[in-house]
């Protein structure tokens, strides 16, 4: 571990919307995810950066300083992170390996391979889920890096060890290039490499991941498209397609005019893009309802193409762009800032039974408890400084803390 802060070279403006400042950290990435319970930012940092490639980077959101780089392996790629927050998985594009990071620890653990097929050569991860509840266990979208076709079937993997059974295109499943899980048990699958336009829904099971239904999708091929799933019952695409899921899928309205990587802000509920417009890159909102534009905004600070788009939470959002730049952009009129100005703090996280809030001197007078999906659990004057979530189920839930002028903190937590 490379214990010294690297601090680069940030840039930071304002824009036409006085509450939107827009930040670049200037470091060569291939991925990015975001750790709602720490609050960071962690990147993949190829070798080309220089002396600190070949690593996982973590920036603070709020300072826009790249705080610490720790070695991975060849040529780190992909990422996902585990809903508890614990572990980050990590694909390589120099090896046929995935490997766990501890995200408490800061430091690189278990690395294993993905296997091999004896005449078309080793897996690769194209991209990687972790199963929601079950950090220790993943889906990987495997591919082959000599032939096309190149996807290699989706797996299971417990701790590095294989599940039995694989969804394999020309066996029990259809190309699913990206993956994305609704629940436990299902995954969404989606070809990226063929004129199928297959959008695909997977089981997982204690033998493994087999396919239960492909749908073709009537919007067109998108190659090398990476979708979302909003936890809303939709999945969007960087097309602007958006999918109805809570059933059989289906294509229930389009976001006009849109063409890059997409987002979801759970907290706002809005579907974010990063456009690519002939190297200008446009930052665009809409409310996911109405499909109605939120707001639009030239980010001149990068140049390029957007590879990818995060939510990071509280109305902030990162991308990272093909002229080797993060972008955190920061709307300060989603992002509760007089709460976070006042120190509110809410711990332990995750927690077991009892939640407990420090606000200073803000006065708080009501607490909110809502699920991933935005459905409310609990809506209660407060008496004291905690609550008793004992009744919870395990998972993610966002609490809302109001004060007496209606000013809202909202922050995420872990239910164990």
């Amino acid at each position: 571990m490379k214990n010294i802060f690297i601090f680069l070279f940030v840039l930071s403006f304002s824009i036409c919307n006085s509450q939107i400042s827009i930040h670049t950290v200037n470091v060569a990435t291939n991925d990015l995810v975001y750790d709602s319970i720490t609050n960071k930012i962690y990147v993949t940092i190829p070798s080309s950066n220089g002396s600190n490639g070949n690593s996982i980077g973590v920036i603070n959101p709020n300072t826009y300083l790249l705080e610490n780089t720790i070695f991975m392996g060849s040529e780190p790629s992909i990422m996902a992170i585990s809903d508890d927050g614990q572990f980050i998985y990590t694909g390589f594009n120099g090896a046929a390996t995935i490997r766990k990071f501890n995200v408490t620890t800061q430091t690189a653990g278990l690395q294993f391979p993905l296997g091999n097929d004896s005449f078309l050569g080793p897996y690769y991860a194209e991209d990687i889920e972790v199963i929601p509840g079950q950090p220790n266990s993943i889906a990987v979208a495997r591919k082959y890096t000599t032939v096309s076709p190149r996807f290699a079937a989706v797996a299971i993997y417990d701790n590095g060890v294989v599940r039995p059974t694989v969804a394999d295109w020309y066996g029990n499943g259809e190309i699913s290039n990206q993956i994305e899980f609704k629940n436990s048990s299902l995954l969404f699958g989606y070809d990226n490499e063929s004129t199928a336009y297959s959008f695909n829904n997977l089981v997982v099971n204690s033998s493994g991941v087999s396919l239960i239904s492909g749908n073709a999708i009537s919007g067109g091929f998108m190659s090398n498209a990476n979708f979302v799933y909003a936890g809303n019952n939709h999945v969007y695409f960087p097309n602007g397609m958006s999918l109805d899921v809570s059933s059989t899928p289906f294509l229930d309205g389009t976001f006009p005019n849109v063409n890059g990587p997409v987002a979801y802000d759970i907290t706002n509920n809005l579907v974010c893009f990063g456009i690519n417009n002939s190297g200008n890159i446009i930052f665009k909102r809409f409310n996911a309802n109405t499909f109605l534009t939120y707001d639009s905004l030239n980010i001149t600070q990068a140049f390029g193409t957007v590879k990818k788009i995060i939510s990071c939470g509280h109305g902030m959002y990162a991308m990272i762009t093909s002229d080797d730049k993060v972008v955190i952009i920061n709307d300060a009129a989603l992002s509760n800032e007089k709460f976070t100005e006042s120190k509110i703090s809410v711990y332990p996280n995750p927690v077991i039974n009892i939640l407990n809030f420090d606000a200073g001197n803000v006065q708080i007078e009501s607490v909110a408890v809502y699920d991933m999906v935005g459905k409310k659990i609990m809506d209660n004057k407060i008496l004291q400084n905690n609550i008793d979530l004992s009744f919870l189920e395990t998972g993610i839930y966002i609490i809302e803390l109001k004060d007496k002028n209606n000013n809202i903190f909202s922050n995420k937590f872990l239910k164990k």
